[in-house]
């Protein structure tokens, strides 16, 4: 054990550091609580700055070089979780002015649904809505639920907080937080059953999706160029926390999201993130799963770099969140001299 100590610490010392970045969306929204949104300007700046100053390369690329260590100092691989529609609008005409590649996580389930991912459906209800009744009650789990709002009527602040923002929260924020925990660790048919219900309390319309929230559609992934620039990776059928279901059930999120992918495709699919991504979010058993299903590499959640040593089938990301160039320029240093 001492041996392989040693060995693993000398090798991260002296073997050149990859960074794989994470990202969400490149789009400016009035309300953002996730803070899942970088505006195209910044996001041009951060492109223009990797392209100048670092060697973008595929995840493709950064896998099948893993085991010999071998890729440029200052390498970095950009992705994409959940397959919003403005990756391959907004996000890809930047990407390829840049010739930066990058791989979109798609949640299969959610091409052509016209819905909502359930999180912006919650922001949509509490934080962008004028207008909600004073009283939510709901039964979740034979568990009753209740909530006061102290104000019924939308202002500033509901669109402006975010996560990351201290408390106190008001009222509406703090029920989108409350719900938000809640629905992260459940199922498929009672998800949707409390988004009907909730949607319906709000008078909210939830199967018809705002635009500029929904995911790709099937066109927009078949008229991808197969240059290998942007390219594609599964992201389960419908973005569950697999820790939080049986294990036929994750087998059937992971193996149907791979294969609808690829018949929409017509080639395959070869790498996977798991849905939110930390460490409580999946297990061995679920890295096995992946594995099994004809995966090379999956992507978690959680900060750190890649090397010869990093699991192909847990290689940590770091968040980018909304920043000018320089501040990202500055957040790059600090991760790769980590």
């Amino acid at each position: 054990m001492r041996g392989s100590y040693c060995i693993h610490q000398f090798v991260n010392r002296i073997a050149p550091k990859a960074l794989i970045l994470l990202y969400h969306r490149v789009s400016v929204q009035a309300s953002d609580p996730q803070l899942l949104c970088v505006t195209p300007d910044n996001f041009t700046e951060q492109m223009q700055i990797l392209r100048q100053h670092y060697y973008p390369l595929s995840l493709k690329s950064l896998r099948k070089r893993q085991a010999f260590n071998f890729w440029p100092q200052r390498s970095v691989v950009i992705t994409f979780d959940d397959g919003y529609a403005d990756n391959f609008q907004t996000a890809r005409k930047i990407l390829e002015a840049n010739d930066n590649p990058a791989t979109v996580f798609v949640t299969s389930g959610m091409v052509e649904s016209q819905k909502e991912y359930w999180w912006d459906e919650l922001e949509r209800i509490f934080l962008s809505t004028s207008t909600l009744p004073a009283k939510l009650e709901i039964i979740i789990n034979h568990k009753e639920y209740s909530w006061g709002l102290e104000s019924t009527t939308q202002d500033c602040t509901s669109l402006s907080w975010n996560v990351l923002k201290d408390a106190p929260f008001e009222s509406r924020q703090q029920v989108y937080l409350d719900l938000m925990k809640l629905l992260h660790a459940m199922d498929v048919p009672t998800r949707e059953s409390l988004l009907i219900e909730l949607s319906a309390w709000a008078g909210v319309d939830r199967n018809q999706g705002r635009q500029d929230h929904l995911a790709v559609n099937a066109d927009e992934l078949c008229s991808l160029p197969k240059n290998g620039l942007l390219e594609i990776g599964a992201h389960t059928k419908n973005h569950l926390s697999l820790s939080a279901i049986p294990l036929a059930v994750q087998k059937d999120e992971i193996y149907s999201s791979k294969a609808a992918l690829e018949k929409i495709l017509d080639r395959p699919v070869d790498s996977f993130a798991y849905p939110f991504g930390e460490r409580s979010d999946y297990s061995q058993d679920t890295v096995k799963l992946v594995r099994e299903a004809g995966f090379t590499s999956a992507c978690s959640n959680y900060p750190g770099f890649v090397n010869s040593l990093r699991d192909p089938y847990q290689l940590p990301r770091y968040i980018v969140r909304d920043c000018d160039g320089e501040t990202f320029a500055r957040q790059l240093d600090e991760w790769f001299n980590e």
